[in-house]
C-alpha cells in the first residue's frame, strides 16, 4: 500500500509539473499571433484489486480549437476583405469625380454649354468664339484626365491581381507542406497553429472552405468548390490575358476559331441559335451574346435579344466595342471551310482573367462575372474584390464616361458639320478613317457607321478673291455604281464612291482623295467652299467640318481646324442664295439647343434618354452612392468579422486571469503531491523503525 501511495504521489507530481509547464507556455504565448490555448487531459489509472485508486496519467496536451467557429471566421474574413478593397479604392475614385460650382467634370460641361449659349447671342464676336473653344478644350482635357486616372486605377488593380495570385499560390504550397508534416507528427500543436494561421491569411485573398480531416490535415476548396489543397497536394491559380475558348456541341464539325479585337470590362458568352457558315450572308450561322453568363442577352434597338451573323474578317460583328469574327484555327484572315452548329458556344474574355488550374493542367475560368453571381466563380476575398472594382465599378464608370463623350462628340459634330464658318475652306481632311475603302460605309469599319442614314449633301462654292457664290449643288451619286441612286446610301456607297461622286459632281472645282482611310477635299485655285447641307450625317461621320475629334473620353479634343482658326467655328449657315450672312447664328442656336435636348445614350446593356448634363450628373451621383454603399457594406462586414474573431479568441485564445488561477491551482496540487510523497516516506520510515 505504501508503494502505491508513493507511486500515486510521484505520478501526481509529474502530472502537475506538466500542467505547470503547459500553463506557463500559455502565459508566455498570450500575445503570440495564431497561438491556441493548450490544456492537459488527465485520466485515472484505475484501482487495485482492493478498490484503491492508483492515481492518474497525462493522456494528451489538448489544443483549444472550434472547427465550426473557425469556418465562420474564414468565411467572414473573406467577405470583409472583399468589401475593404472596394471601399478603400472607391473612396479614392470618388475624389476624381468630386464636383463643385467651379471645378469638376459637371461644372466644365456647364461652362461649355453656357459658352454655346453666349455664342448664339453674338455669333461673330471674337471673344465669344474664343471662349467657346477654350471651354471645349477644358471639357475635353477634363474628360481625358478623368479617363486616364481611371485607366491608372485599373492598371494598378491588374498589377495587384498578378501579385496576389503569386502570394496565394505560395500560401497554398506552405499549407500543403505543413499538412504533410502534421500527418507524420504525433505532437503537432505548433504545426496546427502555423497551418491555421496560413489558412486565415489565405482567406483574406480568396473565399475558402476548410474541411478538417481525422488525420489532422485540412482540405481546402474555394467557396465554389475548386480544390486548393488536398493533403500534401496543391492546386494553383493563373492570370491569363484576353482570349476566347470554345465549347462546341456534340457532333459539331467546326474546326475554326473565334477571333476578336478591342477591349471590354465584360465577358461574352456567344451562343449559336442556327447552323451555317461564317460568310456573314444569308447562309451564315446566327448567334446571341450574353454579358452575364447566359442569364440575359444583348438587346437590339427593338428591345428584343439581338441576333448576330457569323462572319469572317471582312464581316465582323461589334458588341460592346469588341469586334468578333471567325477564321481557321491558324489564320484569322482566312474564312473556315467548316460550318458552325446550333448549340455551339464560345467564351470571349476581352480582358485579363483568373483561372483555376486543374490536376490535369486544364484551366477553369473563375473570374467574377460583372454584376452577376455564378456557381463556379470567385466571390470573396481581395482577389474577387479587385475584379469587382475593375469591372463592375471603375469599368462601368469608364463605359458611362465614354458613352457621354461619344454622344457629346456626335451631337455637336452633327450640328457643326452642317454649318458655315466666318471663312470658307480651301481644303479639309476627315478626322475618322475606315478600315475598308471599298466596302459600303455601313460595313467599312467607320466608327460612326451606325449613325449614317440615306440623304443628300450640298456644297457651296465661292470665288476665293471676291467671296462671291459660284454655285450650290448636291452631291450626285447617280453615275456611281450602282447607277440611278442620286442620294448617298450608307448600305450601298463606299468611301471610294463618295470620293468619285465628289470628283464627278464638282469636276474642276473640288478634288477628293483618300489616304490612310480618311477622305480629303481640296479646292482648285481661285475656289473655296462651305458645307450647305447634310441630311445623311456623312460629313460628321467622316469628321469633315466638325468641331470635335476623337471618339471617346480618352481621345476627345477640339478639332485642329477649329482650334487653330476661330473663324472655322461654324455658327452660321449657307442660306438659299448660297450666302453666309454676317452675324447669322443658325448653327450656334442649334448647338446651344443641345443643352436641353434629350439624347439616347446606348450601351450593350440597354439605352437611356437624358440630357448631356443629366446623364453626366447621374454618373457623378452614382459614383458617390457606390462609395457610400461600399463604406456601409465594409463597416457591416468588418463588424461581423471582428465579433467572430472575438468569439474565436474567447474560445481558443489565452486569458491571463484564467491561466494565473490555474497556475496557482496546479502549484497547490504540486505541493500537495510533494506532501503526499513526504507523508508516504515518513510512514515507511516509521514502519522500518518498528523493527
Amino acid at each position: 500500500m505504501l508503494n502505491n501511495l508513493l507511486n500515486i504521489g510521484q505520478s501526481a507530481l509529474s502530472n502537475f509539473q506538466v500542467a505547470l509547464n503547459v500553463t506557463g507556455g500559455n502565459v508566455t504565448n498570450a500575445s503570440t499571433t495564431g497561438y491556441s490555448r493548450r490544456s492537459v487531459d488527465l485520466a485515472t489509472n484505475g484501482v487495485t484489486v482492493d478498490g484503491v485508486g492508483t492515481g492518474s496519467t497525462v493522456q494528451a496536451i489538448l489544443r483549444s480549437f472550434n472547427a465550426f467557429l473557425e469556418r465562420r471566421c474564414l468565411e467572414q474574413s473573406s467577405e470583409s476583405s472583399y468589401q475593404n478593397v472596394i471601399n478603400s479604392n472607391l473612396a479614392q475614385v470618388e475624389e476624381l469625380f468630386n464636383d463643385s460650382d467651379t471645378t469638376g467634370i459637371s461644372s466644365s460641361l456647364d461652362t461649355f454649354l453656357t459658352a454655346l449659349e453666349s455664342l448664339s447671342a453674338s455669333a461673330s464676336n471674337a471673344s465669344s468664339r474664343t471662349e467657346t473653344i477654350e471651354s471645349a478644350n477644358s471639357l475635353a482635357e477634363m474628360l481625358n484626365s478623368l479617363q486616364s486616372s481611371l485607366d491608372s486605377v485599373n492598371s494598378s488593380v491588374d498589377s495587384f491581381i498578378s501579385s496576389q495570385v503569386d502570394t496565394v499560390n505560395g500560401l497554398l504550397k506552405q499549407i500543403a507542406s505543413v499538412n504533410k508534416a502534421i500527418g507524420g507528427s504525433s505532437s503537432a500543436s505548433a504545426l496546427y497553429d502555423q497551418r491555421d494561421e496560413l489558412v486565415r491569411e489565405l482567406a483574406t485573398y480568396v473565399d475558402v472552405n476548410a474541411s478538417y480531416q481525422s488525420n489532422g490535415q485540412v482540405r481546402l476548396t474555394t467557396g465554389e468548390g475548386q480544390t486548393l489543397v488536398d493533403g500534401a497536394n496543391t492546386y494553383s491559380f493563373k492570370v491569363e490575358g484576353p482570349k476566347s475558348t470554345a465549347a462546341l456541341s456534340a457532333g459539331s464539325g467546326f474546326d475554326g476559331k473565334l477571333y476578336f479585337e478591342g477591349s471590354s470590362n465584360d465577358e461574352f458568352t456567344v451562343k449559336f441559335l442556327t447552323s451555317g457558315d461564317t460568310s456573314g450572308g444569308s447562309n451564315a450561322a446566327t448567334y446571341q451574346v450574353s454579358l452575364d453568363g447566359g442569364k440575359t442577352w444583348v438587346k437590339g434597338d427593338d428591345g428584343n435579344p439581338k441576333v448576330f451573323k457569323a462572319g469572317d474578317v471582312n464581316n465582323k460583328e461589334t458588341v460592346d466595342g469588341v469586334s468578333i469574327w471567325f477564321g481557321t484555327a491558324t489564320d484569322e484572315n482566312t474564312a473556315p471551310s467548316t460550318s458552325l452548329s446550333a448549340g455551339d458556344k464560345f467564351d470571349v474574355m476581352p480582358k485579363s482573367g483568373i483561372y483555376w488550374v486543374t490536376a490535369s493542367g486544364g484551366e477553369v475560368n473563375v473570374t467574377p462575372l460583372t454584376g452577376s453571381s455564378s456557381a463556379n466563380r470567385l466571390s470573396g476575398g481581395t482577389l474577387a474584390g479587385l475584379f469587382a472594382l475593375r469591372d463592375q465599378y471603375v469599368g462601368q464608370y469608364q463605359d458611362t464616361l465614354d458613352s457621354f463623350a461619344e454622344n457629346l462628340i456626335w451631337s455637336v459634330n452633327r450640328e457643326h458639320s452642317q454649318g458655315a464658318g466666318l471663312t470658307a475652306m480651301s481644303s479639309v481632311t476627315g478626322n475618322y478613317a475606315v478600315t475598308s475603302t471599298s466596302q459600303p460605309l455601313s460595313n467599312s469599319g467607320l466608327h460612326w457607321a451606325d449613325k449614317l442614314t440615306s440623304g443628300n449633301i450640298s456644297i457651296a462654292l465661292y470665288d476665293s478673291s471676291t467671296g462671291d457664290n459660284l454655285s450650290v449643288s448636291a452631291l450626285d451619286f447617280s453615275s456611281i455604281n450602282p447607277p440611278g441612286i442620286s442620294n448617298f446610301d450608307p448600305s450601298v456607297h463606299s468611301l471610294e464612291d463618295v470620293r468619285d461622286a465628289i470628283n464627278t459632281t464638282y469636276s474642276g472645282k473640288l478634288t477628293a482623295s483618300i489616304a490612310d482611310g480618311k477622305l480629303s477635299i481640296s479646292a482648285a485655285s481661285g475656289v473655296k467652299f462651305q458645307v450647305a447641307e447634310d441630311t445623311s450625317g456623312l460629313l460628321a461621320g467622316l469628321g469633315i467640318n466638325t468641331f470635335f475629334s476623337g471618339t471617346d473620353a480618352s481621345s476627345v479634343a477640339v478639332s485642329s481646324e477649329v482650334a487653330n482658326d476661330t473663324s472655322r467655328l461654324c455658327a452660321g449657315h449657307v442660306n438659299g442664295n448660297g450666302e453666309v450672312t454676317s452675324g447669322d447664328n443658325t448653327t450656334a442656336l442649334a448647338l446651344a439647343g443641345l443643352a436641353k435636348s434629350s439624347l439616347t445614350f446606348s450601351s450593350s446593356r440597354g439605352s437611356v434618354s437624358n440630357t448631356l448634363s443629366g446623364y453626366l450628373n447621374t454618373l457623378v451621383s452614382k459614383v458617390g452612392a457606390d462609395a457610400s454603399a461600399a463604406s456601409t457594406s465594409y463597416t457591416y462586414a468588418s463588424t461581423l468579422s471582428t465579433d467572430l474573431e472575438t468569439q474565436r479568441e474567447s474560445s481558443s485564445g489565452v486569458n491571463l486571469d484564467e491561466e494565473l488561477t490555474r497556475l496557482m491551482q496546479y502549484q497547490q496540487n504540486y505541493q500537495a503531491a510533494a506532501k503526499l510523497i513526504q507523508t508516504a516516506s515518513d510512514m515507511f520510515d516509521t514502519i522500518l523503525n518498528l523493527k
